[in-house]
């Protein structure tokens, strides 16, 4: 009998937090007959090969992988949907770690609505302090979502968490897969390749819902909790929305100019703040003035060619 449900993780060098999530996965309520994990081992050279294969032996889930040799996040998302066997596809990080109910609770979801996409709650695992300077705002670029204790449709950004986000197959069929030019590939902060599928579902007339049951924790590294991460993360997040957007030509010369004037203010600004001791509140602003940054710099590589056009793939049985 097939299992109605697929759980894809996709994972490139990172076998230790690989081993932490399958573990995860061994403790769901759902019992095994009812889903199978999926490992897309995305061009990795380390032990990831034998992180699937300890857990494998343990014989607690069913689990295989297929190793996807182009790398980028949603290559590795695009060659697991295909690879799927169940008619329900959910995603879920390495570093993210699924309450025992998480699987059980996605196909009791999908039952009771008709959405093809249903999000959930991402909260943060934190493996050191908060810093100072560190404010609310900043949560969402550590993948947290908590949209509240209600069922709730999703019709605008910041849309659904690809870490905590399940799929009907047929949706890929409908509308296409993820574009390969965004997102990660090895290193790169990069993102944008759920939030173009999201953008694309929505406009195509597709349900997204948001549900307080399906929660997953997020692990956030000391490594994540430093300026110069978020700068990088920042910068890449204001080239990602150039990227994913839709605007037309005036508006994206209004925003390039605005973006030139007021990033110079907000740098000053920055300064000023932190040399008065509220560092909080300079960061609101290198904020503003990074994600202004990265989407300048999008329009100055694309105005000189140096931006990949965009490869959506399209479903092929």
């Amino acid at each position: 009998m097939n299992k109605p449900l697929t759980v894809l993780v996709c994972t490139h060098n990172r076998a230790d937090l690989l081993r932490g999530a399958l573990e995860s996965l061994e403790g769901q309520s759902l019992a095994r007959a009812r889903f199978e994990v999926l490992v897309v081992d995305n061009a990795s050279t380390d032990a990831t090969p034998a992180v699937v294969a300890e857990c494998a032996a343990r014989a607690r889930i069913d689990i295989r992988s297929v190793h996807e040799a182009e790398l980028g996040l949603d290559a590795a998302r695009n060659r697991g949907v295909r690879e799927a066997a169940g008619e329900i596809v959910a995603f879920l990080d390495d570093d993210a770690r699924p309450r025992h109910d998480w699987a059980a609770e996605i196909l009791e979801g999908f039952e009771r609505h008709d959405a093809p996409i249903l999000g959930g709650r991402v909260d943060l695992i934190w493996e050191a302090p908060r810093p100072v300077w560190f404010s609310d705002p900043l949560l969402r670029y550590l993948i947290h979502c908590d949209y509240g204790p209600e069922v709730v449709s999703v019709t605008s950004p910041p849309w659904l968490y690809g870490t905590n986000v399940a799929f009907r197959k047929s949706l890929f069929q409908q509308i296409g897969l993820f574009r390969l030019d965004l997102d990660r590939k090895g290193e790169s902060l990069m993102g944008g390749g759920d939030t173009e599928f999201f953008k694309r579902a929505h406009a195509s007339g597709h349900r997204l819902l948001y549900l307080p049951s399906l929660v997953v924790r997020h692990l956030v590294p000391a490594s994540r909790l430093t300026r110069a991460f978020f700068r990088e993360r920042l910068l890449y997040s204001g080239y990602t929305r150039a990227a994913v957007g839709t605007e037309r030509t005036g508006v994206i010369a209004l925003n390039c100019l605005l973006f030139a004037l007021g990033g110079s203010l907000c740098a000053l600004a920055a300064t000023a703040l932190r040399l008065a001791g509220w560092p909080a509140a300079s960061f609101v602003q290198e904020r503003r003035m990074l994600l202004g940054a990265g989407y300048l710099y999008y329009w100055m590589l694309r105005a000189v060619g140096k931006v990949p056009p965009p490869r959506l793939e399209a479903w092929t049985s």
